[in-house]
């Protein structure tokens, strides 16, 4: 039986409840299959219920379906005739549970005086999970996070107006699927990406960070350790030649933030004529990692990816002829239920 959570990051704790019900009421053998190659949670979940597992990085799927229109949309300014009145950009929807880094990160801002330099999105109250400080006060037991820090996050974000692109007075919508808000995307310099997970020993991205290389944008990642170089892994070009990507293999959390905040501290200094001129001079990469997204060429790579992983992991099955289909939950098993073949997490074929 293959178990699809690919969407959502894994969590061994939040997930308990759903692994467990799945292994003692299905027929084995499990095949765990995520978006998640290197990840402690994925070790976790297969060590505790006997999982195998396999990965592929689904969001190449799903963004390569949603933006699949860009080159037709007339809003998409070509690189060379924008108009930069922004350093940054940065969506900040969510902001509860893990994602209270999102906050964290709006206080970095504030005390560094770069909020009137971006177009910042923040949600005070997150759609998904109350207000910020009730989060943030959570987060020092959750997340072990200082409370000193707390504290002085609350105090400051309490003293900023509302943090609004668009949709003022109300509930941010989810707009996973679309390039939004385009007028103040093709204003901004780059794209400062707050990915899904952050806190994290995992490879975990999502569509966000697809959509400054569809829109041909410089981005800089707000992300798990290491996840700015496994999109390298995938063949995309990212921007240590313009400044210190050394922010990505900094373990620890806050300051990696801090590290990424002061590359926009530098950037600040800069005039909107040297911004253009970086730009434009960054345009190879834009066009590469834009093609490279848009021809089809990784997604059918990671189709390929996908298909040799069930390939590899069905060596280990050897179940007997004929199968007949379990009609409660329509899985295919052997007539002969005592000869099913069965694996444990880490592939030992058993009879």
């Amino acid at each position: 039986m293959f178990i699809f959570y690919d969407q959502e990051p894994l969590h061994s704790t939040y997930n308990q409840e759903l692994f467990a019900y799945i292994k003692h009421n299905t027929v084995g053998p499990h095949i765990l299959v995520s978006t998640e190659r290197d990840s402690k949670e994925k070790d976790i979940i297969c060590e505790r219920f006997g999982f195998a597992h396999m990965d592929y990085f689904f969001h190449i799927f799903a963004a390569s379906d949603w933006y699949r229109g860009c080159e037709f949309d007339p809003n998409i300014i070509p690189v060379a005739e924008r108009q930069l009145k922004s350093i940054y950009i940065t969506l900040n929807r969510l902001t509860s549970n893990e994602r209270v880094y999102r906050s964290l990160f709006i206080n970095e801002l504030y005390k560094n005086d770069l909020l009137d330099f971006g177009y910042v999105s923040y949600s005070k109250d997150c759609p998904d999970g109350g207000m910020y400080d009730e989060n943030l006060r959570k987060g020092i037991d959750n997340l072990n996070l200082d409370p000193a820090l707390v504290e002085e996050a609350i105090t400051n974000i309490a003293a900023m107006p509302d943090l609004r692109i668009d949709f003022e007075g109300e509930a941010i919508p989810n707009q996973s699927m679309l390039l939004t808000p385009t007028k103040e995307l093709m204003s901004s310099f780059l794209f400062v990406v707050t990915e899904t997970c952050y806190w994290q020993k995992k490879t975990h991205l999502t569509e966000k960070i697809f959509k400054p290389i569809a829109l041909r944008m410089p981005f800089i990642l707000l992300g798990c350790q290491g996840n700015l170089q496994y999109l390298r892994d995938y063949g995309f070009i990212t921007f240590g030649d313009f400044w210190d990507e050394g922010y990505d293999a900094i373990s620890d959390p806050i300051e990696r933030m801090r590290a990424v905040t002061e590359i926009l501290n530098k950037l600040k200094a800069l005039s909107e004529e040297d911004l253009m001129h970086m730009l434009l001079s960054m345009q190879p990469i834009l066009d590469h990692n834009y093609k490279l997204f848009t021809s089809g060429t990784v997604l059918r790579r990671e189709w390929q990816h996908l298909i040799k992983g069930f390939h590899d992991i069905s060596r280990f099955y050897e179940f007997d002829k004929p199968h007949s289909v379990d009609l409660n939950t329509r899985q295919a098993i052997p007539v002969a239920p005592s000869q099913c073949g069965s694996i444990h997490a880490h592939g030992t074929k058993i009879k």
